[in-house]
């Protein structure tokens, strides 16, 4: 029973439950090897975070981003996860393809 009423709620996720659920589904399919998930989720919940502290400044000026900026903003931050070791360059195009799968359909 719980999971068709999460499966409903399933467009009210936040971005991060998105990022999270395309990640896990993309190691299902084999996309993506068991062996990076953990890596890639790491990065995913920092970069989140990153993303909601910057969130919350533009909030306090009243701009929201482009999505141009936001995609280079999210580039920036995997490059970041890379330079300080929790992403290999393999494991951050990896992350970049899960960032366009899961919001290739819908609001970024």
């Amino acid at each position: 029973m719980t999971s068709i009423s999460a499966a409903s709620a399933g467009n009210i996720q936040s971005p991060l439950q998105r990022l999270q659920q395309q990640l896990q589904s993309e190691v299902s399919a084999g996309t993506i090897s068991s062996s990076d998930q953990s890596a890639l989720s790491t990065a995913l919940t920092d970069i989140d975070t990153a993303l909601q502290q910057g969130r919350s400044s533009d909030g306090s000026s009243g701009t929201r981003p482009s999505k141009e900026d936001m995609q280079s903003k999210i580039d920036d931050l995997i490059s970041n996860e890379v330079s300080n070791g929790t992403l290999t360059s393999d494991q951050a195009e990896e992350l970049k393809g899960v960032f366009q799968s899961a919001f290739a359909s819908g609001p970024g």
